[in-house]
């Protein structure tokens, strides 16, 4: 675990996600975390999913969906979480935050952003 924090078996339950940033050293003005954190906690896997920035990346006003690569962590309490990165930005979906695509009609996650990754030292 980052920071040396210790959990039990017991805590298993899924926590505040906005809390995940507490469990690393923030770095940049408290926005970005470490390449090596990064590589350490997050792994990448064969999942897909599509999702919408619901016009927080300045252009999906109408829900336009894409499609990224899922991420997992090994951090207790957010295994079940999933996580996109887009350039340098991890963002994590928010499962219960549907948005319908005003052209095609299909209901997407929405993705929000959780921190920047930095870039190898």
């Amino acid at each position: 675990m980052p920071k040396g924090t210790e959990q039990t078996e017991e805590d298993t339950t899924m926590k505040n996600i906005y809390q995940l940033r507490n469990e690393f050293t923030l770095r940049e003005y408290n926005t970005a975390i470490s390449r090596e954190d990064f590589e350490k906690h997050f792994t990448r896997t064969r999942e897909k999913v599509r999702f919408t920035f619901a016009g927080w990346d300045g252009k999906s006003y109408d829900n336009e969906s894409r499609s990224a690569s899922v991420y997992r962590t090994d951090i207790q309490g957010y295994e079940d979480a999933r996580f996109i990165k887009i350039g340098k930005h991890l963002h994590y979906i928010m499962e219960d935050e549907l948005r319908v695509e005003k052209a095609t009609g299909e209901a997407h996650p929405e993705a929000s952003w959780l921190v920047d990754v930095l870039r190898a030292e």
